[in-house]
């Protein structure tokens, strides 16, 4: 019963405002039951006493608008036409409907017959019925037990001349309506009956739960379907202690999901040509409904929030399909998660070692500044000093002139060189010293540079400063930082790599963000643009590290195979432990922090955890070992972490390429090397046809099915191998023929053209399939099978052409010197860029109007913060355990 009170109340408001700048020339009442319309400048309202016929046209009104047709609602003074402009009709006789359904309900609730004189009224209301006021005697038992239509003005008179007795009237009401509930319950049914009666006195507690709850606003029909309440106001807001019990009332802010019917999904963007059809299309097998955020009474849970409101949406053909309150999933204290207190306190010992290695590696760098400008003693009478500094810059010696020593100084820019530490050189930097830290005068005698030669011996950190030393963000910091280029890298990948990892972003920043967006009827005409196609695209990404991966492992492979002077056991062994020390312990750390420690930074009307946190609790040991796509992939822990798997998977697999080709160096007859060659990449061709057979038949047989699509073909290895086998075949040329090819500028110009040509295809050809029927199954399986592995071939002609010079501006752009630290944060940048965008979205207060400048705006937002996060996780886990293991290895 409070319930329907509630949504009445919640209707009437909604409607009335609606409704109250429709026309200049009728009055803001005239939509509702029972009221008066306004002709000329009359401005007199009319009110009637509620007769049977009143509740009766209730009835007959909400019978009529369950089926949500167009009606028409009479009263005894007026019968009022909705108007009939076809684009608002459908929608206001909708709420129209539900408006006189939960008052006719609520009428029905109270009363079993509609005659007020046969009416079961609890003896002490009868009993209080003569002595309360005559404006409450005329307004409120009728509007609340006698079946009469409420109006602006009677509505008006109960807000003014509401006393004391109310709260008796809905005490009464309250114990006689009680029998046989539950202990929660009661406790329930009395807060809402508090609530609702502070909140007829205008108090101001009862007001702020009520300001806290979502009302329908605009753009219903353009799939503004969440109404957000004030999540902030409704916990905090003011609260109430019930005298007679001594509970407080405090809000809760619950969010009931109405499942919609489908002549309402219908209506839905009709206006833009967008229907029931394209919306189910658009959102898959992801049911739609109404997500109202309601603050109510903390004791009323969702079991019985759900149960209460279900019994009168039915009427309407609505149904309640879950209601969530924020009380009963929001996370308790984190000193009572064990998993919480495990990652605070790691995280807690990694920023400790950070900050005693950069300590250490500081002082470090500060006594060895310090020895060295340790001042001199020589004869006054064979050398004057005019300054001693160093710098540490350059490398060099003293210089001499004619067996003197420069008459400027003693010691004149004397260039050392320094070994960085960090990254390079776990032990800490390291000072080259000169001249065995002696000097060398004109008489050809010797004069110690001081008197503590121990002080002057090079400084060899202990193994426990080592250690620290490998957590130093300093050093760690440098490496990461620099933008020095070394002699054998293919500078134009750091770019590729940056620019791609853009590309991924985006992609996620617009499907993060049309959940909660209020023109949602917009987003599918947006989609079908032709520019838009590059985001609907941008899987391409992932292929291009695929590529990426596939070139490098070849390249280096086959490089340091080389510079060893053959293949070792010992290379194969270090080949595969170094890549999983390489990906696995951030990759754990994220996963840690992710399921234990996210799920208490941020909150919000519907945040609780991420949605995959059990999944991460039981099945983590998966993503270590890297077979998450294979195994309970539809219970994937990070589902971006698919990447990943596949990644390590081609690289186990890899060196049944990687060793022909490599053994293929050694031979020295002609026919075997031969042999070799071919076999390794003829296993490469191999890869690619497999991967283009498998995406054809899967994908022909999950046509239009999302999740199928997803689990057998996106995800699984023998359909994505395509790509890192063609890099594998570009990264084997590079190596050994790259210096042999040559292209005649004609096949350069051509070779761009059809590069460009062939881009153009991969990323904008899916605009054809917007118009129209269509491709069908059968164009829609051929563009899904070629077009990944025609991009890996854009690719190769672009790095190939880069690498022999022959690149031009594309070259110049891609090696920019700063997309090198850039690079070495994608991988904690992939890593981390969707955990930021579900908290943020999952912890929403509002709706956003979606535009392509405004999801623009918020990817660069995106791209920052990502890459600064990958930044500090570098410092703080990637790069430190990197050092750890040259230092074990070492």
């Amino acid at each position: 019963m409070e319930f329907s009170r509630l949504f009445l109340l919640f209707f009437f408001l909604s409607i009335h405002r609606s409704s109250a700048g429709s026309s200049s020339t009728t009055d803001h009442r005239s939509s509702l039951p029972n009221s008066t319309s306004m002709s000329g400048s009359e401005t007199t309202h009319t009110t009637t006493e509620t007769s049977p016929q009143s509740v009766t046209s209730l009835s007959n009104s909400a019978e009529n608008t369950s089926s949500f047709q167009p009606a028409t609602t009479t009263s005894p003074v007026t019968t009022t036409q909705i108007p009939s402009n076809t684009t608002t009709q459908p929608l206001r006789s909708i709420i129209f409907g539900l408006y006189n359904t939960f008052l006719n309900v609520f009428m029905n609730s109270i009363s079993n017959t509609t005659s007020p004189s046969t009416q079961k009224l609890p003896l002490s209301v009868l009993s209080m019925q003569n002595k309360l006021p005559e404006q409450m005697r005329n307004s409120l038992l009728p509007l609340l037990m006698e079946g009469g239509t409420p109006d602006l003005e009677s509505i008006t008179r109960i807000f003014k001349n509401l006393t004391d007795v109310l709260p008796s009237i809905l005490k009464v009401l309250y114990l006689s309506n009680t029998s046989g509930l539950t202990t929660e319950e009661r406790t329930c049914s009395e807060d809402m009956d508090t609530y609702l009666t502070d909140l007829l006195q205008m108090k101001m507690w009862a007001l702020n739960m009520f300001d806290a709850s979502g009302k329908p606003g605009t753009a219903i029909m353009e799939g503004a379907m969440t109404f957000f309440g004030n999540f902030d106001e409704c916990l905090d807001g003011a609260s109430k202690v019930d005298p007679a019990t001594g509970r407080e009332i405090k809000g809760d802010t619950c969010v009931v999901s109405i499942s919609p019917p489908p002549q309402m999904l219908a209506m839905i963007g009709g206006g833009g040509g967008v229907g029931q059809k394209d919306i189910i299309e658009w959102f898959g097998s992801q049911k739609m409904t109404f997500n109202w955020h309601l603050c109510l009474p903390r004791s009323c849970g969702s079991r019985m929030v759900q149960s209460g409101l279900q019994s009168r949406l039915s009427q309407v053909n609505l149904t309640v399909a879950r209601v969530v309150c924020h009380s009963e999933i929001k996370n308790g204290p984190v000193s009572n998660d064990s998993g919480a207190v495990g990652a605070i306190v790691l995280t807690a010992i990694l920023g400790c070692m950070v900050l005693l290695g950069s300590g250490l590696d500081l002082y470090i760098r500060a006594t060895k500044d310090r020895r060295r400008k340790v001042p001199l003693s020589p004869r006054k009478d064979e050398v004057k000093l005019t300054e001693i500094f160093t710098t540490l810059d350059h490398s060099g010696e003293t210089t001499f002139t004619n067996g003197k020593i420069d008459t400027n100084g003693l010691i004149e820019n004397p260039r050392l060189n320094i070994v960085n530490g960090g990254i390079d050189n776990p032990a800490g930097p390291e000072v080259q010293e000169t001249n065995g830290g002696q000097l060398v005068y004109p008489n050809g005698g010797q004069q110690p540079l001081t008197v503590n030669k121990e002080r002057d011996q090079k400084y060899k950190p202990k193994l426990l400063e080592r250690i620290l030393l490998c957590f130093s963000a300093v050093s760690n910091g440098e490496k990461i930082l620099s933008v020095k280029r070394s002699p054998a890298s293919i500078s134009c990948l750091h770019g590729i790599r940056v620019l791609s990892m853009s590309w991924v972003i985006l992609g996620h920043t617009f499907l993060n963000l049309i959940t909660n967006v209020e023109n949602g009827a917009d987003l599918l005409p947006i989609t079908k643009s032709f520019s838009f196609q590059v985001i609907m695209n941008g899987t391409l990404s992932v292929d291009t590290f695929f590529f990426l991966s596939g070139l490098l492992v070849t390249y280096l492979f086959l490089k340091e195979t080389e510079k060893a002077g053959g293949l070792k056991v010992k290379h194969m062994v270090m080949y595969y432990v170094h890549r999983y020390l390489r990906l696995t312990p951030v990759y754990a750390y994220v996963i840690f922090v992710y399921t234990f420690v996210v799920p208490y930074l941020v909150d919000g009307p519907t945040w609780t955890s991420p949605a995959d946190k059990t999944d991460c609790e039981n099945n983590w040991w998966i993503n270590m070992l890297y077979i998450n796509n294979l195994l309970r992939a539809d219970q994937m822990c990070i589902a971006w972490s698919w990447y990943l798997a596949n990644d390590m998977q081609f690289y186990f697999v890899a060196p049944v390429v990687l060793i022909p080709l490599a053994l293929s160096s050694q031979v020295k007859n002609t026919f075997t090397r031969k042999v070799l060659k071919l076999t390794g990449i003829c296993v490469a061709l191999a890869c690619i046809i497999i991967s283009i057979a498998c995406t054809g038949y899967y994908s022909y047989n999950n046509f239009q099915d999302i999740t199928g699509v997803f689990l057998h073909v996106y995800s699984k290895p023998w359909c994505r191998i395509g790509p890192f086998a063609i890099g594998m075949l570009v990264g084997y040329l590079i190596q050994t023929k790259k210096s042999k090819i040559k292209i005649s500028p004609f096949m350069q110009g051509l070779g761009w053209v059809l590069a460009v040509a062939v881009a153009g295809l991969c990323t904008l050809l899916t605009y054809d399939d917007t118009k129209g029927p269509g491709w069908g199954i059968d164009g829609r399986t051929a563009f899904d099978t070629l077009f990944r592995p025609v991009w890996a071939l854009v690719l190769a002609w672009v790095v190939f052409m880069c690498c022999t010079g022959k690149g031009g501006i594309v070259d110049w752009m891609l090696s920019w010197d700063w997309w090198q630290p850039l690079s070495r944060l994608t991988y904690g940048a992939y890593l981390v860029h969707l955990v930021l965008m579900i908290t943020e979205t999952l912890s929403m207060r509002s709706l956003i109007y979606y535009t392509q400048g405004y999801i623009v705006y918020r990817f660069f937002g995106f791209v920052c913060m990502s890459f600064i996060v990958s930044f500090m996780m570098a410092i703080l886990v990637e790069a430190p355990l990197l050092q750890l293991e040259k230092l074990v290895l070492s």
